[in-house]
């Protein structure tokens, strides 16, 4: 049976807490949301804000659940609790830099994001061999 640590507790609330604080920002947030953006930073998608301030922390959520051997059930090898800290803290970051734009705040999220898609995808090959 495994074992959760403090860093499992950490990543959890760092998902819960970028749900708690979209949820707080909703009422200033635009009713359909930008969520996705092409490479030049323009938005091409968008989606009712409600959706939108939940769908990141639930695909968060769902996986830090895989990544650490909880879905699905009696995985072999999970990650280590750390690389499930540095998934739930890029997601946060994410779903930060999208209620920034949606705020107001006119910032290229794609150029923001790419640099942490590439230490996650090492953090990933480095926790594969653990």
């Amino acid at each position: 049976m495994m074992r959760y640590s403090r860093l499992d507790a950490l990543s959890v609330a760092l998902l819960v807490g970028a749900a708690v604080a979209g949820v707080a920002l909703l009422p200033s947030l635009p009713d359909r949301m930008a969520v996705r953006f092409g490479t030049g930073g323009a938005p091409n998608e968008y989606m009712a804000a409600p959706l939108a301030v939940a769908l990141v922390p639930v695909v968060g959520l769902l996986a830090l659940g895989a990544v650490r051997g909880v879905l699905p059930p009696g995985r072999d090898v999970p990650a280590p609790a750390w690389f499930g800290v540095a998934l739930a803290a890029f997601l946060t970051y994410v779903h930060g830099l999208v209620i920034a734009w949606n705020l107001g705040i006119k910032l290229n999220v794609t150029l923001f994001v790419l640099p942490g898609v590439a230490v996650i995808v090492g953090l990933a090959f480095l926790s594969g061999r653990e």
